[in-house]
């Protein structure tokens, strides 16, 4: 197993500890604002993470925002070609728009988990823009279609659990 995968497999690992695991947020924490919404329904933001990997000069992050009840867990990923924490703000889109980075269409998809089953869907078009507001709170605003013609638009503030590993 070569030194990158055994790095991408710990990042994984941690991504998915950090997803479920969350601190209780002390009173001096910035509100979290968000109106996204999946086809027309509120989609209530209940964990934020952003990863960025990196080897050389080549990498991605990936950000989830996860919407969960007791029933039903669904999570959109989107995949930026940025990889710092200071290069991830930004316009993006796919596909490619002069001026604006790249969103990675296969990357960036959605998932529903309800009891047994699970749906999901690859990005078809769409634009997102990040802001960078300090520490680890973040804008990201989008307008997402996805190939099976589900639709994510709206934006979230708030904190992230943000990891970026650079190699």
């Amino acid at each position: 197993m070569t030194h990158s995968t055994k790095v991408l497999k710990g990042l994984i690992t941690v991504l998915l500890v950090l997803t479920f695991v969350q601190c209780e947020k002390d009173e001096t924490s910035p509100k979290q604002d968000n109106n996204i919404q999946m086809n027309g329904s509120d989609f209530t933001i209940s964990s934020a993470t952003m990863m960025g990997v990196s080897i050389g000069d080549s990498g991605h992050t990936g950000i989830t925002l996860i919407s969960a009840s007791e029933t039903q867990a669904n999570s959109i990923t989107i995949d930026v070609e940025s990889f710092t924490r200071e290069t991830i703000e930004g316009a993006y889109a796919y596909p490619e728009a002069e001026g604006k980075k790249l969103l990675d269409d296969w990357l960036t998809n959605y998932s529903v988990f309800d009891g047994s089953t699970m749906e999901s869907s690859n990005l078809e078009a769409g634009e997102v823009t990040i802001s960078h507001n300090g520490n680890n709170n973040y804008t990201v605003e989008m307008n997402l279609v996805m190939v099976d013609g589900v639709i994510f638009s709206g934006s979230f503030t708030g904190d992230f659990q943000v990891m970026f590993n650079n190699q």
